[in-house]
């Protein structure tokens, strides 16, 4: 694979990194162009890895993510990087939704395995959406069968935690309640 092909591969994967994570995604994003910047790239053609370190920042329309480190990796025949690390204090996710909300997602060590559809949130990992929190040592999404894994750590006193907001009932749904009073 030529060097140019490897990296359009890698960049045009970096944008879905951390998006994955979210069933209703900001699918405007996608359409936009993806910018990445830091610090240093350092492509290797020998094994397929695209490293760039210091401050890394991808952009794609409302999508950002942010991490000191971000690797992109694919097999000796593979077309395309199949595997990409971020890592960071803590690496970082933001997008805005498709209703407008935002979501962002926090973790020392996120891993998105694009073959496999599965995203891997590792240290002190924070999924947040408006009010509700998803938080563990390891968040675990599998995409294709649309399941999320929360683990705690191998702490006595860790555990997972989840904090569910009930939605706002609505004016005309409480006009109805205080006629019936």
């Amino acid at each position: 694979m030529s060097k140019l092909s490897f990296y359009l591969a890698a960049s045009t994967l970096l944008a879905t990194l951390l998006v994955s994570p979210v069933h209703a995604q900001g699918k405007q994003d996608f359409t936009k162009p993806i910018h990445v910047s830091a610090n240093q790239e350092e492509l290797d053609i020998k094994s397929n890895t695209l490293v760039l370190t210091d401050n890394v920042v991808v952009t794609q329309g409302s999508l950002l993510i942010k991490a000191d480190k971000l690797e992109a990796s694919g097999s000796d025949d593979a077309e395309h990087a199949d595997t990409f690390i971020a890592r960071g204090t803590p690496a970082l996710y933001e997008q805005t939704l498709e209703d407008n909300s935002r979501i962002r997602a926090q973790a020392e060590t996120i891993i998105y395995y694009q073959s496999k559809q599965l995203v891997i949130m590792e240290g002190d990992a924070v999924v947040e959406q408006g009010s509700s929190i998803l938080r563990g040592e390891r968040i675990t999404h599998d995409l294709a069968a649309q399941k999320v894994l929360v683990e705690k750590g191998d702490s006595q006193q860790e555990r997972v935690t989840t904090i569910f907001t009930p939605k706002k009932p609505s004016s005309e749904h409480n006009d109805d309640k205080q006629s019936e009073q």
